[in-house]
């Protein structure tokens, strides 16, 4: 996973760069580079998925980002909430107009951002169960490679399943929170909601690697 988070950062720098230049009134441009940057945070869900499959544990202590960088996830990755802090900021620099969006979008957008709320707090009432159900005794038993009972090993495999099935809820939710601000947004709002994103997400990544000694950049 650490040699697809580097190559896959590479690429979001690469994107970012052809958000940043890419011309706002030409549609027909725009377009193909929002689906293009889309299908890369999906490759990255993908991956995520492929390992979880695998152990989940590592997904939700994941190595491949830094101690900063952990300190921001929400079931092992990103609140999609935050989609919509990007978009008031947008509206906040926006000067001339332009990019503002229209009362219909607005709307949608609040409608989105409420279904959204209550689809996080279900999902981290989900997972604050969880955590409960890892605190057992017989659960951590199983943890500790305690042997003598079946009803452990049980217990212990209801909890790494209830793990699975919030990060494939979560990062649904994420991609579909997207997905929806998307068909909101027009070809060029759109590319100014993924330059933001994508900036964050490179700034977040330095600041950690920083942190760690690992960048001078």
């Amino acid at each position: 996973m650490e040699a697809f988070f580097d190559a896959w950062i590479a690429g979001l720098e690469e994107l970012q760069n052809e958000l940043l230049s890419a011309p706002r009134d030409r549609p027909d441009v725009l377009r193909p580079l929002v689906a293009r940057a889309l299908a890369h945070h999906q490759d990255y869900y993908h991956q995520k998925a492929r390992l979880a499959a695998r152990d989940v544990l590592r997904v939700f202590s994941p190595r491949w980002l830094t101690p900063f960088e952990r300190s921001f996830l929400w079931i092992a990755g990103w609140k999609p909430s935050i989609a919509f802090r990007l978009l008031r900021s947008l509206d906040d620099d926006d000067d001339d107009g332009d990019a503002a969006h229209s009362p219909e979008q607005r709307r949608a957008v609040a409608v989105l951002q409420r279904e959204t709320a209550s689809a996080e707090r279900a999902l981290s009432e989900d997972m604050a169960r969880a955590q409960e159900a890892m605190a057992l005794p017989q659960v951590l038993a199983a943890a500790r490679g305690v042997r003598n009972g079946e009803a452990r090993a049980e217990a212990a495999e209801m909890v790494v399943r209830s793990l699975e099935l919030l990060l494939a809820s979560a990062d649904a939710l994420r991609a579909r929170t997207v997905t929806r601000l998307v068909d909101i947004l027009t070809p060029a709002q759109t590319v100014d909601f993924l330059l933001a994103a994508a900036q964050l997400r490179l700034r977040v990544h330095r600041w950690g690697m920083r942190r760690d000694g690992r960048s001078s950049d």
